[in-house]
């Protein structure tokens, strides 16, 4: 029988079985011919989308990304500083809306919508002025006198603190309310720290509290505050403040004291001042405490506190040539630090302690 191998010019009859061979095999050559061999990949690389078409297609889905069209951050590097303040000028912007807005306005001049109700007026952070400050009358508070303000609040006034807030936020809040004032980072370099010391131990010590009681009212404090702290006799008993605000004298007696109750508060308060209300007293003023002026003024006190307070006078230099001429600049800061700190525990001393406890339980509690 002749095969189609060996005469490939005959076609014998398939056959079912060759028939079914037939129709598969030409199945598969179809099925090949759409399926590129390697040498065919190799030659019809992929080409990857251009810069137009990503943006093209970007834009079709603009809620896909986050967009902050006031602060955008650059390439990094050299910019890393200023990509961290301008995220936390981002989220403290949100901070800011949630918790200060209300008071304080939306372009932080103080002029919210609740500021209207406040006998006390929200402070203009717009104006760069600042009560409450480590730095020396004339600058701009630090970052971190903010920090305390926000996280302490202030007493008396509607400024709350906010001892819970995460550090995060505290930290954005803070760069944001910088941004209110144009020229902060103009004057920042200018700011001048007044140093605080650790607070001696004997704060509670009678003879540091009755020196404080003559620098107390050598310095003249009794005349905004009274002779006793509370106002008894002060000439000085309403002003304006810088904001045009109404503002009395502070009770030493009761109440928190808006700058904090500590040892190191009141001292940074008194060498500080309170900007357009009290004078800041530096440390030639603290030193120029003597023991003649006592002389002088002890006729004006009662005779009881008179000889009390005789006791400890002579720990005064007996004139200012001694203070000015005599002592070199070490001794002199070393008294007008002792001064402060005297100064201090008087103050501390005329603090009441207030209790609800005799109203609640009685008067023999």
């Amino acid at each position: 029988m002749t095969t189609v191998l060996e005469q490939g010019h005959k076609t014998p009859g398939l056959g079912i079985v060759g028939l079914v061979g037939l129709v598969l095999a030409t199945l598969l050559s179809a099925c090949g011919a759409d399926t590129p061999t390697a040498e065919t990949a190799a030659d019809h690389e992929v080409t990857p989308p251009t810069a137009d078409a990503s943006q093209e297609v970007a834009s079709e889905s603009p809620g896909d990304a986050l967009e902050y069209p006031e602060w955008e951050t650059v390439a990094p590097g050299e910019n890393a500083a200023y990509n961290q303040r301008a995220n936390l000028v981002q989220r403290g912007h949100l901070v800011y809306g949630k918790y200060c807005l209300g008071c304080h306005g939306e372009y932080g001049n103080g002029e919210g919508p609740a500021a209207v109700r406040l006998i006390t007026q929200p402070r203009d952070f717009t104006s760069g002025i600042y009560k409450f400050r480590s730095t020396d009358s004339g600058s701009l508070p630090l970052e971190g006198d903010l920090h305390r303000t926000i996280t302490r609040g202030l007493a008396r006034v509607s400024m709350p603190g906010f001892p819970l807030m995460p550090e995060g936020e505290k930290l954005a809040v803070v760069e944001y309310i910088k941004t209110f004032y144009p020229r902060w980072e103009d004057e920042k370099d200018q700011r001048r720290v007044i140093p605080v010391p650790r607070p001696p131990d004997d704060m509670g010590a009678d003879n540091r509290r009755a020196r404080g009681r003559i620098i107390y009212l050598q310095m003249g404090c009794g005349k905004c505050h009274g002779t006793d702290g509370r106002g008894t006799g002060a000439t000085q008993t309403e002003y304006v403040d810088a904001w045009g605000n109404q503002q009395k004298p502070f009770d030493f007696t009761r109440g928190s004291l808006k700058g904090g109750n500590t040892p190191e508060d009141i001292y940074r308060t008194f060498h500080t001042g309170l900007r357009s209300i009290m004078p800041s007293f530096d440390g030639d003023t603290l030193a120029a405490v003597t023991s003649g002026a006592f002389e002088d003024m002890k006729t004006n006190l009662e005779p009881q506190e008179a000889n009390r307070l005789a006791a400890v006078a002579a720990d005064f230099p007996i004139d200012g040539n001694t203070i000015f001429s005599e002592m070199n600049d070490s001794e002199r800061s070393a008294l007008a630090e002792r001064n402060s700190w005297d100064l201090v525990a008087y103050i501390m001393s005329l603090r009441q302690p207030t209790s609800t406890a005799a109203a609640v339980l009685g008067s023999d509690s």
